[in-house]
């Protein structure tokens, strides 16, 4: 029975072993597992078992834990140091949780704590793992599903086994033990999976509406083109009449009628739909389609761009641009005002956006906040946060976030702050 129990538990420490290295190395690991990663989480499991369950060795279960552990995370990265740091780290964790099952169980019989140990340093490892996934997420401002009440289960997992290690020392009951340990060890693995279903989920929702957004954005601008195509042609077809008229006005020196001719052909060419035409097709699809948005929504809308043709960074400032305008959108719309103003100007290298709109709402800052002005500054250092005030708080709240990536991204400074009934944002980015 103690070793069918400490090979489970075993099996869902190498299990967590991944989810460690995943929190560190996400982005450098792909989500389906390679031949390769097999072979070493298979041989690890079955080497440090075996060794541990014929030799009952400290200084040899130290020694394989490192070096697997070590040869595990040099797949996923070439750097000595991380390989170094994430050993130590992973096994300083684990060496911890062991002490801190040793302390728990020291008062019962002998047999039962040699059953399950195994599964409570487990259950320990699994918390110390989502509490570390949760301030590494916090730190990256990453958009994460919540995690902290998953930890909940296993905490409950481990009171449950000490409790019956602690109430039970028969024969007839530790098969009890064993059965609940075998259960609550596959309650933990399931509950862990369907969580990470529903962060893949979530995070293949966000991505599918990421997409739809960009879908309509590149339509919108494709119908101005298309419209400015159209009325080019037509006027190129009649651009023959048109100077003939000219040429007629010109001769009786009518310059009041040359100058009305002129401006009903710039009228003609016009097009209402495009808002800016800075020359940059990427920058200028996401202004039209969010400044058209806040024509057709909101009383006033004032516009000032300068922005050269070849702008650099185009997908990280439309993110940008996308996030605080649909945000300013949504705030001024709800106000009597309905006040939208947007400047935005790039020299020498370095991108300036002022963003001002009206707003009624309460302002929710959760942390970084000054009471005078409520003022929330973001540069290299610090941190910006406030809380979204919609109604549906799961769906809404990571425009922000996305904006302080590319603000630290490109090392730039974000101010933040209402003054009165007026919202300010203003970004300078070195680009």
């Amino acid at each position: 029975m103690a070793v069918m129990i400490y090979s489970l538990s075993n099996l869902f420490r190498i299990y967590l072993l991944r989810r460690y290295i995943q929190i560190f190395l996400g982005e450098g690991m792909e989500e389906k597992v390679s031949a390769k990663e097999v072979l070493l989480y298979g041989s690890f499991f079955l080497v440090n078992t075996s060794m541990s369950i014929i030799f009952h060795c400290v200084w040899l279960n130290i020694l394989i834990n490192v070096v697997y552990i070590s040869l595990i995370v040099s797949i996923y990265t070439k750097s000595v140091k991380t390989v170094l740091f994430l050993t130590c780290f992973i096994y300083m964790i684990h060496m911890g949780c062991d002490v801190i099952t040793s302390f728990l169980l020291e008062h019962s019989e002998q047999r039962e704590v040699c059953m399950v140990s195994g599964v409570t340093t487990a259950f320990l490892i699994l918390i110390c793992e989502l509490l570390m996934e949760r301030i590494v997420n916090f730190r990256k401002n990453a958009d994460e599903v919540q995690s902290i009440p998953l930890i909940f289960v296993p905490i409950c997992s481990m009171v449950t086994v000490i409790f019956l290690v602690t109430i039970i020392s028969s024969r007839e009951g530790r098969m009890i033990i064993v059965a609940v340990s075998i259960s609550l060890l596959f309650i933990n693995f399931v509950v862990l999976y369907l969580y990470n279903m529903l962060q893949n989920a979530f995070h293949q929702k966000y991505e599918n509406d990421m997409l739809k957004h960009k879908v309509r954005i590149y339509a919108n601008q494709m119908n101005i083109i298309l419209q400015n195509e159209s009325k080019v042609r037509a006027l190129k077809h009649d651009m023959k009449h048109h100077m003939n008229e000219l040429k007629l006005l010109a001769i009786k020196n009518e310059d009041g009628l040359i100058q009305e001719y002129i401006d009903s052909m710039e009228e003609f060419i016009h097009n209402p739909k495009e808002i800016v035409s800075s020359g940059n097709t990427e920058i200028d699809s996401v202004l039209n389609y969010m400044l058209q948005k806040a024509k057709d929504e909101l009383k006033e809308v004032n516009v000032g761009i300068r922005l050269p043709e070849a702008t650099g960074h185009s997908f990280d400032i439309n993110v940008i641009l996308a996030n605080l305008l649909e945000n300013a959108i949504e705030a001024a719309k709800e106000t009597e005002e309905k006040l939208l103003n947007l400047k935005i100007g790039a020299r020498q290298g370095v991108l300036r956006i002022e963003i001002e709109n009206s707003f009624c709402r309460e302002l929710l800052v959760m942390n970084g906040e000054e009471k005078e002005g409520l003022q929330a500054r973001r540069g290299t250092k610090g941190r910006l946060r406030f809380q979204t005030t919609k109604k549906n708080k799961e769906e809404h709240g990571f425009g922000l976030k996305n904006v302080q990536k590319m603000v630290e991204k490109h090392n730039g400074i974000m101010e933040a702050y209402a003054n009165g009934k007026r919202f300010f944002v203003k970004l300078i980015l070195y680009i």
